[in-house]
């Protein structure tokens, strides 16, 4: 892509897009220009939101993730995040849009479908309803607009989703719910399924909540581990986890489930 490509629009059967490009970095606004995802051209692996650096310290709480499924892919910077510093994991990417996925990989700003990476046209609902596979790490960042979809947030769709994380795994989803009353319904329904063992991230600055679903088997209430593990990670992924565990524990009770 180049400076000639500086604004465009991509209308398909489910999205309206304007694609913005500016000082190396593409955004993706949708139909009323709110911000839906942003990927550095220049070092795609970087993230560049703080809602999708808040969504991968479910790191912090899991081994290195070996099969990762991926329900909805934006501009790709999460795909092209895993793909550096993960090269070994097989992907999953699921996405309803093919014709938006189509045109993102002839412009070349999602990464090529490869070993290791496969790209799956489907809706997220169906998909994880049929799936027979279990993921190490599931990513949920699907939105039905500003907001995430209404399915999300059933106790039928949590237990699913539970169900297909591995025993090693973890579940991060990247929310935007309004309604707190529907929000709070929604996460004492997830607590509920994870035995507990989970958090909620409101990120600073934006409306999302991020939330974290643990089934691996970590050593809780330790904080020195999870300080140790938080510099490592850092300094191994190029951004910064310590502000994030710190909002980790400003944010969820200490003592009752991961921290």
């Amino acid at each position: 892509m180049d400076n000639r490509q500086q604004n465009f629009k991509i209308e398909t059967a489910y999205n309206s897009i304007h694609m913005c490009y500016h000082d190396g970095r593409l955004e993706l606004r949708s139909h009323d220009r709110a911000l839906q995802s942003v990927i550095n051209l220049e070092n795609r692996h970087c993230l560049e939101l703080e809602n999708l650096k808040y969504l991968m310290s479910v790191l912090l709480f899991m081994p290195v993730p070996q099969r990762v499924l991926m329900l909805g892919t934006a501009a790709g910077s999460l795909l092209h995040f895993l793909r550096h510093h993960y090269p070994q994991t097989e992907i999953t990417a699921v996405d309803i849009d093919a014709e938006l996925i189509e045109r993102l990989l002839e412009m070349n700003i999602l990464p090529a479908a490869a070993t290791g990476l496969d790209y799956v046209h489907a809706d997220a609902s169906e998909f994880i309803a049929h799936c027979e596979q279990s993921y190490d790490l599931v990513l949920v960042d699907v939105f039905n607009g500003a907001q995430s979809p209404a399915w999300l947030l059933a106790k039928v769709i949590i237990n699913r989703l539970y169900e297909l994380v591995s025993d090693q795994g973890a579940l991060a989803c990247n929310l935007l719910i309004d309604s707190d009353h529907d929000f709070k319904r929604f996460y004492r329904d997830f607590r509920q399924v994870f035995a507990q063992r989970a958090l909620c991230l409101p990120v600073a600055g934006l409306e999302n909540r991020v939330i974290h679903g643990v089934r691996a088997a970590t050593a809780a209430n330790d904080m020195s581990a999870n300080l140790q593990k938080a510099l490592a990670l850092s300094k191994k992924l190029g951004f910064d986890l310590m502000p994030i565990l710190a909002a980790i524990y400003n944010t969820n009770p200490i003592g009752r489930g991961l921290i």
